[in-house]
């Protein structure tokens, strides 16, 4: 390298002496408190300082990282940039001494939060008591004291014993102050947004208040109102959801104002269209109603248009020889005993010639002991005389089979018409509770043999539709007998237990039946709604939500009690009292009776998804509330460091 001449060596030596005295300038010179370029290097600096541990090996690997940058691009050495940088710092936190706090106390919360996220158990944040969480705490707070202080310190054992003392104060009282704190937040945050929530559903912040503990206390989940209420039909209304959501609707109705006639006009408008709901599903379930007397009367009148077709079949009768069947029957006679003797020895005689003892051949004297028979049959319950003479009915058949070829063509659609009859007057008996009610499977099997053609019949049989029909007429022969008792009428359809169901669904379908049945149990809701809401008996449960509503009016202790109690001077109290509550009411608006307004529209009110929303708004968790624990342990944390430095 070339030696350098005596000019050059006094330049750079004038330019190095420059160099350093404008360094030591830049030293001692503290930058203003209000430079925005220091502020903001405070801040960051303290940021990433204040992180517990981590924080103080990451400020210092990146001053190292510049000064040796610096360095190696500069004429100062490591140390002097170092020295340098350390100086700066030192200056700039001088000169910003709050900012510089805050932004280690920040960066310190920033940094601890996650960790108290991670492990909740060791902060304190976990299950248990409050003595065994604050332990935790504490101990946790003394190895994070120690271990922070002891990097910060470069392993100093006596700020390290500074920083454990910290870390287990502020340890120790994290998880009650954190518990106190918080739950002020989260009442702060909830009463918020119950304000923003309430207004935006058009409700009084205090009646959105009183639904939701109501909704609360019956046990009912918001988010699932609104299933609730579309399954129970367009008239449903959030008072039918729940015993106190119907206390409340009572203590309403029970308090003069406008929301008491909110809720009764709402509660009779509904309680008026309930036999039209029901009767409306009824015709849609099960058909159009019918009165059975019509049908039977149109049945005999089908029946006796038989009358010529039987005429005509007889014109190709033949004689028949009726002693066997005669023979038969008397045989039956010296047999039996009681009313099937008698029954049998009035059919025998029938056999005669009228007026005679002569046994008859004619085939139209068979037919009209068959007729006869039919009609006896009708009304007898004994099954001995039923026994008897279905088999002498039988024998009569069979010969008139033999006698008059083409009766059975005729007999078939008689009867079909005559099983009509029987059905129609068998399907008022489905939903009767006594014996004479099928059990479901028996009414399954007569569907299935009812639908069967019998004898010379084409085509399935009409037997179950008048089934349907029956029941369709006991339906509303129930619902015409019950109309002002809808409680009646649900029981007397429905049935005890599962059959009338199983009933119902054999005769009109699954799927009607279930919704007839679910529209009855929503009315019987509906009424014990309005029956609740206004009845006497439930005076003292009305009372009780009246005066948490604020509408159960003064008490008993007027000027005489007053009187009573403290003389002239109680009785002059009371009164002056009573004139300052009656002006007060004039000047200032009355903000419970808004409340009950509010409420009662909510309660009874048939477009209700603004109000479901805003339930399902307060019911969430709020998140913001549930941070406010974590961040002021770890303030605490934060804090408890910062000190022991």
């Amino acid at each position: 390298m070339a030696e350098l001449t005596i000019d050059q060596q006094q330049a750079i030596a004038m330019a190095q002496a420059k160099r350093l005295r404008a360094a030591a300038e830049a030293k001692n010179a503290a930058p203003p408190a209000d430079d925005g370029l220091s502020v903001a290097r405070t801040a960051t600096g303290g940021l990433i300082e204040g992180i517990p541990i981590i924080g103080p090996i990451i400020r210092g690997g990146t001053e190292r990282a510049a000064a040796a940058t610096i360095a190696a691009f500069s004429e100062e050495t490591y140390d002097q940039v170092m020295d340098r940088i350390r100086e700066a710092n030192k200056a700039e936190k001088e000169a910003n001494p709050k900012i510089d706090m805050a932004a280690q106390i920040t960066g310190g919360v920033a940094g601890t939060i996650p960790a108290i996220m991670a492990a909740p158990v060791a902060f304190g944040a976990g299950g248990g008591s409050l003595l065994a969480r604050s332990g935790a705490s504490a101990l946790t707070g003394v190895g994070m004291g120690a271990a922070d202080s002891g990097v910060r310190s470069g392993g100093d054992l006596e700020e390290m014993g500074y920083g454990a003392g910290a870390g287990f104060a502020m340890g120790l009282l994290g998880p009650a102050a954190g518990a106190v704190v918080g739950k002020g937040a989260k009442s702060l945050i909830d009463a918020g947004r119950n304000l923003r929530v309430a207004r935006a559903a058009g409700m009084e912040p205090q009646a959105l208040k009183y639904l939701t503990r109501a909704v609360r206390d019956d046990g009912l989940d918001a988010v699932g109102l609104p299933a609730r209420l579309a399954e129970m039909g367009p008239e449903a209304m959030l008072a039918d959801l729940g015993p106190n959501l119907q206390k409340q609707a009572g203590a309403i109705a029970a308090t003069p104002g406008r929301g008491q006639e909110i809720v009764r006009s709402a509660l009779e408008d509904r309680a008026a269209g309930a036999n039209a709901r029901i009767g409306q599903t009824i015709d849609e379930t099960t058909g159009q109603n019918i009165v059975p007397s019509e049908i039977q009367a149109d049945i005999a009148g089908n029946q006796r248009q038989f009358t010529p077709l039987y005429r005509e079949a007889f014109r190709e009768a033949r004689p028949y020889d009726l002693e066997p069947i005669a023979s038969a029957l008397e045989v039956d006679i010296n047999r039996l005993r009681g009313p099937a003797q008698a029954r049998l020895r009035q059919v025998r005689n029938m056999l005669n010639v009228a007026d005679s003892n002569v046994l008859s051949n004619d085939p139209g004297v068979m037919f009209q002991t068959r007729q006869a028979i039919d009609g006896i049959l009708k009304s007898e319950v004994d099954p001995k005389v039923i026994s008897a003479l279905t088999e002498a009915r039988q024998m009569l058949d069979d010969g008139l089979t033999r006698a008059v070829p083409r009766i059975k063509e005729v007999d078939a659609g008689y009867a079909e018409l005559a099983r009509q009859d029987e059905a129609l007057t068998r399907g008022q008996q489905v939903l009767d509770g006594g014996r004479t009610a099928p059990r479901p499977s028996e009414l399954v099997a007569e569907v299935e043999r009812g639908v069967q053609p019998q004898g010379m019949q084409i085509g399935p049989s009409a037997v179950p539709f008048r089934l349907s029909q029956g029941a369709r007429a006991e339906i509303d022969r129930i619902v015409g007998t019950n109309s002002n008792d809808i409680v009646a009428m649900n029981r007397l359809i429905k049935g005890e237990g599962d059959w009338n169901r199983a009933r119902l669904a054999t005769l009109f379908g699954p799927e009607k039946a279930d919704r007839l049945f679910k529209v009855l149990e929503n009315e019987r809701i509906f009424a014990d709604t309005a029956n609740t809401v206004t009845r006497n008996s439930e005076s003292a449960a009305r009372l009780a939500a009246q005066n948490e509503l604020g509408g159960a009016g003064g008490g008993g202790f007027g000027l005489k009690e007053s009187f009573k109690a403290g003389g002239m001077r109680g009785a002059a109290r009371s009164f002056a009292l009573d004139k300052a509550e009656s002006v007060a009411k004039v000047l200032l608006p009355d903000t419970e009776a808004a409340a009950r307004e509010s409420l009662a529209k909510a309660l009874v009110g048939k477009d209700s998804e603004g109000v479901v929303n805003a339930l399902m708004a307060v019911s969430a968790p709020s998140r913001a509330a549930a941070l406010a624990s974590p961040v002021v342990k770890a303030l605490l944390l934060s804090s408890g460091s910062a000190w022991a430095r």
